[in-house]
């Protein structure tokens, strides 16, 4: 997707919510005058905001990352209301706050996914991320076993996260695990190598058990 195609997402939605005025600050989202929500098509809406996202993800560059993110907390936000009993819209919502590094509303948007549905693995996996980013790896490891059955792609990220964290703890054994599942998912070089240093440790009894 260019530029001109984001462009023209951002026109439909215009459209789309002729009522709505929004004030985004990447800290909150005001609304100035009351939204009518029977003027939206929240189908249409979710249809755009997912396939934004999904171009989202797939970009490396942190600044032109940083372009997407009004116009997906923008989205968002309206259908986390339309539809408060969905985990998936709150999960966006702090995937893209933990983006911005604000941590109090990705937690608060976290927590909301999680108590809606306990076993959502697909919160679990993206607060597990968050807490992976800081450094709080035992309550990362957490989230990512509540994770267990996640689809790909997101079950090989989690595969290689598990074995990161392992291998920082200083359980071997169990990060080799890891890394063999992750492989199962997706195999490559690096990653060969990785499992035969850690089988090479174990033959020799130097894992941590």
């Amino acid at each position: 997707m260019n530029k001109i195609k984001t462009k023209l997402f951002l026109l439909i939605f215009a459209a789309l919510i002729p009522n709505m005025s929004l004030a985004v600050n990447f800290a909150s989202i005001e609304y100035d005058v009351p939204i009518d929500y029977s003027k939206i098509d929240k189908n249409a809406l979710a249809d755009q905001a997912n396939l934004l996202f999904n171009h989202f993800e797939q970009i490396t560059d942190e600044e032109y990352r940083k372009k997407y993110i009004q116009a997906l907390l923008n989205r968002y936000a309206v259908l986390s209301v339309m539809d408060p009993s969905d985990p998936f819209y709150f999960t966006r919502l702090g995937i893209l706050y933990d983006e911005m590094g604000n941590d109090t509303l990705a937690m608060s948007n976290f927590f909301k996914a999680t108590n809606l549905v306990p076993n959502y693995q697909y919160a679990s996996f993206s607060f597990g991320n968050y807490y992976y980013k800081r450094g709080y790896y035992r309550k990362a490891l957490y989230q990512y076993k509540l994770a267990a059955g996640i689809v790909s792609p997101y079950s090989y990220q989690r595969f290689m996260k598990m074995g990161s964290v392992y291998e920082k703890l200083g359980n071997f054994k169990l990060a080799l695990d890891a890394y063999k599942s992750a492989y199962q998912e997706q195999n490559g070089l690096e990653l060969y190598n990785k499992i035969l240093l850690l089988e090479d440790l174990n033959s020799k009894n130097m894992l941590y058990h």
